[in-house]
């Protein structure tokens, strides 16, 4: 027996049977992340001659069991100096902070909910807990603090922290609409999507003033980039590139003597964050790993970001 159509309904029915494979298609393509990345809304803002990102993925990171000991719900938590300075709370509805270093100026990105709706200058900005703290203008933002630290919303789910002068020259790079650091970016993008703690570097140097005595490294790093995973304790990775395979060695060997004169110059909980470190070498790269004590990273944390 034939089945009868009606082809008045047809077009209709093939457009509902195109709407579901379009769907099915589309779900099929959706694949977990193969790498980490810098929020969209975060990377036209980095300043352009920066060398040097450190991120936090506050959304994934609260996920993992590391989250409880890192930002306990009551006593001193990670990132206790942003907290003060900016006075934002980090532990509610905040999901990236960026610090891009190595420029002219230093500055922190913030990806969050700090407010339900409306843009800068709309009245809807949150509360500043900033002691002494007032409000002054720049080309149509308002920056809230003082001279020395200041806070300043892009909208309702982006802010940046920094001395004055470097947001404005923050707000003067977007509206030059600057290149921003591809590289820095590219090199972000080889990380693997756990690292939620990150450090990214296409410039390496010491901290500004030295470190365990050294004013410079011994050796012309190309990049350095460093991620912990914390979906089991905190488990750092990080690989030093050389400019050439038959440095590698030398690095090896420098790194190694530095982390001597560190364990005798630094105090906890730094000194404590040494102790499981484990090198190794391949071609231009030199490797690292360690399993980091959670209460060590956590002190550290709060100290230096």
């Amino acid at each position: 027996m034939l089945m009868r159509v009606d082809t008045h309904r047809l077009p209709a029915i093939l457009s509902r049977r195109s709407l579901l494979l379009s769907s099915l298609a589309l779900a099929s393509c959706k694949r977990s992340p193969t790498s980490q990345r810098v929020d969209p809304a975060l990377a036209p803002l980095i300043p352009p001659d920066s060398t040097s990102l450190i991120g936090l993925r506050m959304d994934h990171l609260q996920n993992t069991p590391a989250w409880s000991v890192l930002f306990p719900a009551q006593g001193e938590v990670a990132l206790e100096s942003l907290r003060r300075e900016t006075g934002i709370n980090l532990l509610k509805g905040m999901y990236e902070i960026l610090y891009c270093l190595g420029g002219r100026h230093r500055v922190v990105l913030l990806r969050g909910k700090f407010v339900d709706g409306g843009i800068t200058n709309s009245g809807l900005e949150p509360q500043l807990n900033l002691p002494g703290a007032h409000k002054f203008p720049y080309k149509g933002f308002t920056f809230v603090g003082r001279e020395e630290q200041a806070v300043t919303f892009f909208n309702s789910s982006v802010a940046a922290a920094g001395r004055a002068a470097a947001l404005r020259s923050l707000i003067d790079s977007r509206e030059l609409k600057n290149a921003i650091p591809i590289p820095l970016l590219d090199l972000v993008a080889t990380l693997p999507p756990e690292s939620y703690l990150y450090l990214a570097s296409i410039a390496p140097a010491l901290p500004e003033g030295g470190l365990a005595g050294l004013k410079s490294l011994p050796l012309s790093l190309s990049s350095f980039k460093a991620w912990v995973d914390f979906r089991a304790g905190a488990a750092l990775h990080a690989e030093a590139l050389g400019t050439g395979a038959a440095d590698a060695q030398k690095l090896l060997d420098g790194l190694r003597g530095l982390v001597s004169l560190l364990r005798l110059t630094l105090k906890a909980p730094e000194k404590d964050l040494l102790a499981s470190l484990r090198f190794s070498s391949s071609g231009r790269s030199v490797l690292l790993d360690a399993d980091l004590p959670l209460d060590a990273l956590k002190r550290s944390l709060r100290s230096a970001l």
